[in-house]
């Protein structure tokens, strides 16, 4: 199960890190030098710009449409 926390986004030489507090750490089993994956909410309007990009709708052409139906029987 997933485990909510604060942490506070800090300057690290170029980068930006995220302090872990110790006792999230040691109730994850967690130690220095493990790799963890860590999932970041995009907000939705970002989101709905990348889709709105990738089906070309932001270049002024019309949403998908199938032009063959070839596969799919009309029901």
């Amino acid at each position: 199960m997933a485990q909510v926390f604060e942490g506070k986004v800090r300057r690290l030489g170029n980068s930006m890190a995220v302090i872990i507090p110790n006792s999230v750490l040691s109730d994850a089993g967690i130690h220095e030098g493990d790799i963890l994956k860590l999932a970041l909410p995009v907000p939705l309007a970002k989101r709905r710009r990348v889709w709105r990009k990738l089906a070309g709708i932001d270049r002024g052409m019309p949403a998908f449409s199938r032009e063959k139906h070839d596969r799919v029987d009309d029901w």
